[in-house]
């Protein structure tokens, strides 16, 4: 399990070496996270979130997601993929999205609304997260 973290770490930060980035702060409940991606505008695009419990027994987390957008526009984007985790645990999940880009003079500002069915050990969760996105470079 150990490896395939370190293999998709390489591979989330290989490909942010050729393409914009994207960062993001989130919120679900009692936690918080931290996330850093390639462009979300993309038809496939990754994120590695970091400080991502929400659990309160676990102290550190780090999560590889890779997402497809299903649906783009001027004002939303519609988003699913795969979530790999570890809170001291493996963890998978399936994160379901929308980013809404309120401002049309600011397409790179979103709202990020998302829900990752999971699994933790033997246990099954669900997490519902809020946040902002900000695209960084140029257009």
């Amino acid at each position: 399990m150990k490896r395939t973290f370190v293999l998709l770490l390489f591979l989330l930060s290989f490909g942010k070496a050729f393409s914009q980035v994207q960062v993001g702060v989130y919120h679900s409940g009692i936690s918080s996270q931290i996330g850093v991606g390639t462009n979300i505008e993309k038809k496939f695009f990754g994120e590695l979130r970091l400080w991502a419990p929400d659990r309160l027994d676990i102290d550190l987390g780090i999560e590889a997601i890779g997402q497809y957008n299903f649906y783009r526009s001027e004002w939303y984007n519609l988003h699913g993929g795969l979530m790999i985790g570890y809170y001291g645990d493996g963890t998978i999940g399936l994160p379901v999205g929308a980013t809404i880009k309120p401002i049309s003079s600011f397409q790179r500002f979103g709202l990020l609304m998302e829900a990752t069915p999971y699994i933790l050990g033997d246990e099954l969760f669900l997490r519902a997260n809020l946040g902002l996105r900000l695209r960084l470079g140029r257009d």
